[in-house]
């Protein structure tokens, strides 16, 4: 196979790679650090435009030790929690502006990285695929 070929499809692969990489070590540094359990109320919804439509934001609030913390949670399609429903809350007890909705924004993180990583695989494989074939 030519080098240069070789080379792109590599390329291609790593740079869909490196952010499921990054996607998947903030997912377990969260998982890590934010180890405290409670429970928010989301109070808006935060919408956010790109150039081909609209993500929808779920804003949250949170109380610890008395003190009202808010956070912006992840988006997954059409599935925002609506205003006034209680969250489960995973946070950080030595920090507790980092934070997250248990359940739900570490799954948006889950499909990034699964998807990242399908998508950085297939260059791979296509490298594989017709190295085989020229043999």
């Amino acid at each position: 196979m030519e080098l240069g070929l070789t080379l792109t499809l590599c390329g291609l692969g790593a740079a869909f790679l490196l952010p499921a990489l990054i996607i998947g070590c903030n997912l377990l540094y969260r998982r890590k650090k934010c180890t405290a359990e409670g429970c928010g109320l989301v109070i808006d919804i935060r919408v956010r435009h790109s150039s081909d439509n609209r993500s929808l934001h779920p804003v949250y609030e949170y109380w610890v030790d008395g003190v009202r913390y808010t956070s912006t949670g992840g988006y997954i399609s059409n599935r925002v929690p609506p205003v006034g429903t209680q969250v489960d809350i995973r946070y950080d007890p030595n920090n507790p502006r980092n934070s997250y909705i248990f359940g739900y924004d570490d799954k948006v993180l889950r499909i990034l990285c699964a998807v990242f990583s399908v998508v950085g695989l297939i260059p791979f494989a296509v490298c594989i695929a017709i190295a085989l074939t020229l043999r």
